[in-house]
């Protein structure tokens, strides 16, 4: 295309392609970039069905020569590619998707120039199907013509009107791209993302593989028993779509310093997990009177579960940074936020304080309040919904537990019929416990 002419009552401040996407990429690190792939491939199936993910499917290969991203999600129609899902960022006029997780409308055009110099994108809807094929190298050096043009989309793919979904290739990768997507560690690294920041949509049906390894589920527990309760609250913040619903628990988890801290989760993205800096309000000395609110985190906290789940309709609403890796502590529905997670957390470090004395004063072996926390049973954190307090036990209302042992053997059925018959108990379990107990008597009486 032809350069325009100079116009000398005008300075012109357009950014160059090359420089544009330069700044476009130049941060985001590269596990982040395949992330927000997903995060697209999940907004996809939310549109098709936001009650189930079931039969939704992602499938990522990394190699060192190619990078691809295949979903069952949907797809999206000319218009949407033509009008808004190749724009630098999100026009005030496209349309959302509620609940949306890709809000920002960067990720797929800031991860196809990351990985190299040429990509195809064929997306399929039940209505049409379409592709794109770019040269990367070959649009740069257009300096004005700033559009992509359509290819064809062939036969035999992946993706059809029958089979809904996107396919994304990236080859000619960047020499620095591809060393690393030649890496076991980087493959590892990408599982254990995907594992932990979009375990809500696993868990709710999706199914995400990379290089042929299917990701499962993890899950954020809680312990529970009589006299200890995680704390829960429900905040609300705005109205109508702009409406921010969050939920705030607080309890302990089994002990894992690499585990403990708090989770931050934005419209069932994870955004943070096992956070521990003054940001979520480890460290936190109360303004002007030197005193500290909430102490450092100190390993003696590794039982510490603090999970935050923002929700809303407009995802806009929510406190996160444009690459979902931390919050904005700037964002008015954060401010308040910390305020409860921090009056929230003190009576559990309050409590983990008590536990740590304990074991100092009586060690490990013969703590009642370790016992007591140890054999507590693990409940998913998703299941406190309901506002409560965080109870725990204090330090003398605990007894040491006498240690016990299973005992198992096997007896002809008629003899222990007849024992059953016999002590007038209804199981075998009651028979050898009855039996136990009798000749115990009788050696202590000896």
């Amino acid at each position: 295309m032809a350069k325009k002419p100079a116009d000398t009552t005008q300075i012109d401040a357009a950014p160059t392609k090359s420089f544009f996407v330069y700044m476009l990429t130049k941060d985001i690190p590269l596990e982040q970039a395949v992330l927000d792939l997903v995060d697209n491939s999940v907004d996809g199936a939310k549109r098709m069905n936001a009650k189930s993910l079931d039969g939704r499917s992602v499938n990522i290969t990394i190699s060192a020569t190619e990078f691809r991203i295949l979903d069952n999600c949907g797809g999206f129609n000319k218009e949407a590619a033509r009008n808004y899902a190749f724009r630098f960022g999100r026009p005030p006029d496209s349309p959302a998707t509620p609940h949306s997780i890709g809000q920002f409308g960067v990720g797929m055009k800031r991860a196809l120039f990351k990985f190299g110099n040429r990509f195809v994108v064929r997306s399929a809807t039940p209505e049409e199907e379409w592709a794109v094929d770019v040269d990367v190298a070959e649009w740069v050096q257009d300096a004005d013509d700033w559009h992509f043009s359509w290819s064809e989309f062939g036969t035999n793919h992946d993706v059809s009107g029958a089979n809904p979904g996107t396919d994304i290739v990236v080859d000619s990768l960047r020499a620095e791209v591809a060393s690393r997507f030649a890496t076991q560690q980087f493959e590892n690294s990408i599982i254990g993302l995907i594992k932990s920041k979009h375990r809500q949509f696993i868990a709710g049906g999706l199914s995400i593989s990379v290089n042929e390894k299917h990701i499962d589920a993890t899950n954020l527990y809680l312990l529970l028993e009589n006299d200890l309760r995680p704390g829960v609250d429900n905040i609300n913040f705005g109205s109508g779509a702009k409406s921010v619903k969050t939920r705030i628990v607080v309890g302990l988890g089994p002990s894992s310093p690499r585990e403990a801290g708090w989770y931050v989760i934005c419209n069932g993205r994870v955004i943070l997990e096992a956070d521990r800096r003054d940001r979520t309000g480890w460290g936190l000395i109360e303004e002007g009177a030197d005193r500290v609110v909430i102490p450092s985190y100190h390993n003696q906290f590794a039982r510490f579960r603090g999970i935050v789940s923002f929700d809303s309709k407009d995802s806009a609403q929510l406190p996160w940074n444009t690459t979902k890796t931390d919050v904005d502590d700037g964002h008015p529905v954060w401010q308040k936020t910390f305020q409860r997670m921090t009056e929230m957390m003190r009576p559990v470090i309050t409590f983990l304080n008590e536990l740590d004395k304990d074991i100092d004063e009586h060690t490990r072996e013969g703590s009642a309040l370790y016992d007591f926390v140890n054999s507590a049973a693990k409940s998913s954190a998703d299941v406190h919904t309901k506002k409560a307090d965080f109870r725990a036990p204090k330090r003398d209302s605990v007894k040491k537990r006498v240690p016990t042992v299973k005992i198992q053997y096997s007896r002809p059925v008629r003899d222990v019929e007849l024992l059953e018959k016999e002590l007038n108990v209804s199981s075998a379990k009651a028979v050898g416990e009855s039996t136990f107990d009798t000749v115990l008597k009788r050696h202590k009486k000896s």
